[in-house]
């Protein structure tokens, strides 16, 4: 009896250690099921946001001509393939620096990616760290996740549009408009996102429109005698959206050089080189208006940058260097026997364009007169219209080629997403000399077009709303691909 009663006493305790020893196997199994879960979980959205962000950033990366090593936080401006990759990471939910969250962007790609060191790369490596659940009591108090992707820009793709309008429920916005002998010709698509039926595109007037298709979501509506030649779509046809919208806007652009007369001319008091030239604290036009009608036109050389309050010029020549058009307020405006042109450095003779330039028409920068054009919409620095205002026998010749460089390669007039008025960009071609080739990009503005003896418009237009007008005269929108704004095809390399 005794020792059988020792024998029990030596077993008391032994299912405290085996509660304590099963307890930290609970815990175990519950940290492989609620942390190592949460993990695969964390790294799985991870991988998405940075597949997504390094696709977005290698749309921007052909061409790109700086590089790029650290986190979101710090992108410094004019970095579009960066900024893009970060905006797409942000629009996820992934913001770097906040709720334990990393974003990193290398361009080119770094060690240890297989694709290190080369262009045409971006790698995007997206990282978090958050409390453990139940890890914590094993020694691990943070679960740290991330992932990686690298994204190739892979070619060039052209938009197949001449034509194509974003407003989702335009209705009677979207006009083309004949006139008796009029013919209105398109030799790309015309694309409408409107769901708006019967008129989401709205054809009158005695003119006849040739085009090879017309995508339209609504319907098209005929009337007043116009005349159809364009195949419409059947019924089903898909909202196409903004096919630029992560294209960032042109950054600022510093002071241009000065203005350089090239026929003894003066050089106006608010442009570059003037007494007082316009600035963003006070912005005013660089107006060439000075001189009879009877007086010869005299000739100028402007250079890129920023034009606080536009330009204008209602009696002299503007040979444009290859450049961007800081537009800060006051648009683009040509009058009377004025007269815009591309040209290239040296090229100073005749009204054929050469080299390449965008117009980038925006509002000026400066906070205290961007308040004032809340309340006076027209003051300087205010946001307006491009404008090709020909009229009469004397023509005005807007003669531009679109820019040959940058992200915006083969764009030539690129309006603020953010602004919109009335014919934010409007070229009448009434007696006048429209050689325009490139995109016009308005996304948020109506682009109008009259058509009366003028040349051939080369251009594509991707707009929020467009009207075009023929008014006895052919009007034909060509499609050349290669003088037109390309998106760059990506893939996921790793």
């Amino acid at each position: 009896m005794s020792s059988t009663t020792d024998a029990g006493r030596g077993e008391r305790g032994q299912i405290l250690v085996i509660f304590a020893g099963g307890l930290v196997l609970i815990l175990a199994i519950a940290a492989l099921v609620f942390d190592v879960g949460q993990n695969l979980l964390d790294r799985r959205t991870e991988q998405n946001v940075s597949d997504a962000a390094s696709l977005a950033g290698a749309q921007y990366v052909d061409g790109a001509t700086y590089s790029y090593h650290g986190f979101c936080s710090a992108v410094p401006g004019g970095m579009p393939a960066v900024q893009a990759a970060c905006d797409m990471a942000a629009d996820s939910g992934y913001v770097d620096g906040t709720n334990g969250r990393t974003v990193r962007v290398d361009l080119p790609p770094t060690a240890p990616s297989a694709f290190a060191g080369l262009p045409n790369y971006v790698q995007v490596t997206i990282g978090s760290s958050r409390p453990s659940f139940f890890a914590g009591v094993l020694g691990m108090e943070t679960q740290n996740v991330g992932a990686m992707a690298v994204a190739k820009a892979s070619g060039d793709i052209p938009l197949p549009y001449s034509l194509l309008a974003l407003a989702p429920h335009a209705c009677a916005e979207n006009k083309i408009n004949g006139a008796p002998g009029s013919a209105i010709t398109t030799n790309g698509t015309i694309h409408i996102d409107s769901d708006c039926v019967p008129d989401a595109l709205l054809l009158s007037g005695n003119g006849v429109l040739t085009a090879p298709e017309c995508d339209v979501v609504g319907r098209i509506q005929t009337a007043n005698n116009a005349t159809n030649n364009c195949t419409e779509a059947p019924t089903g046809v898909l909202v196409s959206g903004d096919p630029l919208r992560n294209l960032p806007p042109p950054p600022p652009m510093p002071a241009p050089a000065p203005v350089v007369p090239l026929d003894g001319g003066t050089i106006p008091t608010a442009c570059p080189g003037g007494t007082a030239p316009a600035t963003n604290a006070a912005p005013a036009t660089c107006a060439f208006s000075a001189g009879s009608a009877s007086a010869p036109a005299k000739t100028y050389r402007l250079f890129p940058g920023n034009y606080p309050g536009g330009i204008s010029t209602s009696k002299a020549i503007l040979y444009l260097s290859p450049g961007t058009y800081w537009l800060g307020g006051g648009g683009l405006h040509i009058q009377n026997v004025g007269q815009v042109i591309s040209k290239a450095t040296g090229d100073d003779t005749g009204t054929t364009p050469s080299g390449g330039i965008l117009f980038y028409n925006t509002v000026d920068p400066e906070p205290t007169v961007v308040t004032g054009c809340v309340a006076v919409p027209t003051g300087p620095g205010c946001y307006d219209q491009i404008v090709l205002n020909g009229g009469g026998s004397s023509s005005p010749t807007l003669a531009v080629l679109p820019i040959q460089d940058t992200a915006y390669k083969n764009m030539v007039i690129f309006v603020d997403r953010t602004q919109s008025k009335p014919d934010d960009v409007f070229l009448n071609g009434e007696s006048s000399n429209l050689n325009v080739t490139g995109t016009i990009y308005a996304a948020n503005g109506t682009v109008r077009i009259n058509g009366s003896d003028s040349d051939a418009v080369s251009a594509q237009i991707i707009c929020w709303t467009f009207q075009v007008n023929g008014s006895g005269a052919g009007l034909t929108i060509d499609y050349e691909p290669d003088d037109l704004f390309h998106l760059t095809g990506t893939g996921l390399v790793q």
